[in-house]
C-alpha cells in the first residue's frame, strides 16, 4: 500500500476530479459517509461531539454529523462562524442548517466553558478541526479546542489526520489530538506512521472514498503489509536439501559477545536457511557450539585481544564460495585489525552481503571500502549507527528518518533499513517501504542480531536484497508481536522473537477471508 504526503493526497483528489469526474463533494460525501461507518461500528454511542474546522476535514466531519444525527444526539462546534466557511464544507453546513441543526461557535472564554461541559458528557468526540494542510502549529480557537478534548478524556474518532499534527512528517508543534482511532482516507498519510504522529493517531484504519484505483499507486512511500510482503515469500520445493535453501556464512563474535553469534545464527536457521557456519574467534568457538548445536562453527584466528586476526581472511575466502550469502557483524569488535578483514570481505567477496552491528561502526571509520562493491549489500544501523556512517548526531536523524535512510542508501549504494520504531527500507533509488510490525518489547540487546540472520537467511534463498530487507523487517516485527501476546511485552528477549519465527511464517502464510 503506499503513503502519501499531503501534496501527493491533494492531487489525488484534483485528478479524481479532473481526469474522472468525481466531484470533490462526492469525495467529501463518501468520507463522510466512511466516518459515520466508524462511528456505528466501534462505538455504542447515544451523544456525539463533532468538531469541525473550516476547510474540506471540516466538511468531513459536518457529513458524518448529518448522517449520525438521524440515530443518535449530535452536537456540532465549529472553529470559527459560519460565514466564514467556504467550497464544499460551507454547502454541508448549509444542509444541517436548513434541516434544523444548531451549530455553536467556539470562539470566546464562555463558550470554551460550554464546550468543556459538553465533552465532559459526551460518549464519543469527532475530531475534524484540521486537516493535512497544516504546517505550523494551531492557532486559536483551535488550540483550546484541542486542549479541551484532550483534557475532557472522551475517546476520539479522528477524520483523516489528528489535529495538530503535521501529515508530512509526524511532528508536532504545539497542541495535537491524541486520538483513539484515525480514519484516513484513500491511503495512509505519512506523519501517521511516523513518529510521534503515529502515537497519537492510535488505530490506523483507511478508507476507501471512490478515488479510482489507478491513481493510488507509484508514491515515494509504501507501506508494506500483510498482503505485499506475503507475495515475496521464497519457495519450499518438496524435493529440497540443504543447498536448496540456502547457506550462509556469519562473520562474527568477540570476547565477552558469543550471544550475539548465537542469536543471530539460530535466526538463520529459523528464517529458513539450509545451513550456517559461524566464524568466529577461537576463543568463543566452543560456547557458540555448545550453546547452538545445529549450527557449523569455524574458529579463525585472533589477535591479542581475542578478536578477529587479518589472517583470517584467508580463511573465510576458503569458506564463502560455499555459501549464498555472508553476513558480517553481531558481537564483531570495531577494531582496527577487524576492520581490515571487513574490508578484505567487501572487496573481494561477489555475494550479497548483510552488515549490522560492529561491521557499521568500522564502515564508519572506512566508507572507502565500501565504494565500487558490485554485490547487493543490506545496512541495518539502528539510529546512532547511522549518524555515524552519515557524520552527524542521531537528532539529526530522528528528526527526518526518510532522508536519513535515502541518504544511507545513496551515499553507500546498498538497501539501507534504518531500525527503530517503524523501521523504514529503501534501496538508492525507488520507493521507501515502512514497517509497522513490531513493539517496544522488541527494545533489547539482541534483537538487532535476530534481523541479521533473518536477512541473511532470505538472502541466501535468492530473494533480491530489498526483497529481503522488506520481508526480514516484516517478520521479525510480526514474530516480536506473536512473542508479546504470549509472554507480554516487558521481558521479551531476543531469543522470545527467535523462537517465535516459525510461528511468523505461518502467520503471513494464512489468507484472511
Amino acid at each position: 500500500m503506499d503513503v502519501v504526503t499531503a501534496a501527493e493526497m491533494r492531487l489525488l483528489d484534483e485528478r479524481a476530479t479532473v481526469e474522472f469526474g468525481i466531484p470533490g463533494i462526492v469525495l467529501m460525501e463518501n468520507a463522510g459517509l466512511r466516518v459515520a461507518e466508524a462511528v456505528r461500528h466501534l462505538w455504542r454511542c447515544r451523544r456525539v461531539t463533532v468538531l469541525a474546522g473550516r476547510g474540506n476535514n471540516g466538511g468531513d466531519g459536518l457529513v458524518a454529523a448529518r448522517h449520525l444525527r438521524r440515530e443518535m444526539a449530535v452536537s456540532i462546534w465549529l472553529a470559527a462562524p459560519p460565514a466564514s466557511y467556504r467550497g464544499d464544507a460551507l454547502t454541508n453546513l448549509t444542509i444541517l442548517q436548513r434541516l434544523g441543526h444548531t451549530c455553536r461557535v467556539a470562539d470566546s472564554e464562555s463558550s470554551f466553558a460550554d464546550l468543556a461541559r459538553e465533552l465532559s458528557r459526551t460518549d464519543l468526540v469527532v475530531d475534524a478541526l484540521l486537516g493535512t494542510g497544516l504546517t505550523r502549529q494551531a492557532e486559536s480557537p483551535y488550540a483550546e479546542m484541542i486542549r479541551l478534548v484532550n483534557a475532557s478524556g472522551a475517546p476520539v474518532l479522528a477524520v483523516d489526520i489528528p489535529s495538530g499534527v503535521c501529515a508530512d512528517s509526524g511532528r508536532v508543534s504545539g497542541e495535537a489530538i491524541r486520538a483513539d482511532v484515525t480514519i484516513t482516507f484513500a491511503l495512509p498519510k505519512r506523519g501517521l506512521l511516523l513518529f510521534p504522529g503515529a502515537t497519537h493517531a492510535g488505530r490506523l484504519e483507511v478508507a476507501d472514498i471512490g478515488i479510482p484505483e489507478q491513481l493510488l499507486s507509484s508514491h515515494a512511500f509504501v507501506l508494506l503489509t500483510k498482503e505485499t510482503v506475503r507475495r515475496l515469500l521464497p519457495d519450499r520445493p518438496p524435493d529440497g536439501h540443504k543447498g536448496t535453501f540456502g547457506r550462509v556464512l556469519l562473520v562474527a563474535g568477540s570476547p565477552g559477545m558469543a550471544g550475539a553469534v548465537v542469536l543471530a545464527a539460530r535466526a538463520v536457521l529459523r528464517g529458513g536457511a539450509g545451513l550456517v557456519i559461524a566464524a568466529v574467534p577461537r576463543g568463543i568457538q566452543q560456547v557458540v557450539a555448545v550453546q547452538a548445536p545445529e549450527v557449523i562453527t569455524l574458529a579463525l584466528p585472533e589477535n591479542r585481544r581475542g578478536n578477529i586476526a587479518p589472517e583470517a581472511l584467508d580463511l573465510l575466502r576458503q569458506h564463502w564460495p560455499a555459501c549464498q550469502t555472508v553476513a558480517v557483524g553481531p558481537g564483531l569488535s570495531d577494531d582496527e585489525e577487524s576492520g581490515l578483514v571487513l574490508a578484505g570481505i567487501l572487496k573481494d567477496c561477489l555475494l550479497p552481503v548483510a552488515l549490522d552491528a560492529g561491521a557499521l561502526n568500522l564502515l564508519a571509520r572506512r566508507p572507502a571500502a565500501f565504494l565500487g562493491r558490485a554485490a547487493g549489500t543490506v545496512l541495518t544501523p539502528h539510529p546512532g549507527e547511522a549518524a555515524r556512517l552519515l557524520g552527524c548526531d542521531t537528532a539529526t536523524v530522528q528528526a527526518d528518518r526518510p532522508t536519513a535512510v535515502r541518504e544511507l542508501a545513496v551515499r553507500l549504494q546498498g538497501v539501507a533499513v534504518l531500525k527503530g520504531a517503524h523501521t523504514l527500507i529503501t534501496a538508492p533509488a525507488g520507493p521507501i517501504a515502512l514497517n509497522v510490525t513490531g513493539n517496544s518489547g522488541m527494545a533489547s540487546a539482541g534483537s538487532g542480531d535476530v534481523l541479521t540472520g533473518l536477512l541473511a537467511a532470505l538472502l541466501a534463498q535468492g530473494l533480491k536484497p530489498v526483497d529481503s530487507a522488506r520481508l526480514a523487517v516484516y517478520l521479525h516485527g510480526l514474530a516480536g508481536d506473536l512473542a508479546a501476546s504470549a509472554r507480554g511485552e516487558a521481558g521479551m528477549v531476543a531469543g522470545d522473537i527467535v523462537e517465535m519465527l516459525p510461528q511468523a511464517y505461518l502467520e503471513l502464510k494464512k489468507i484472511n477471508i
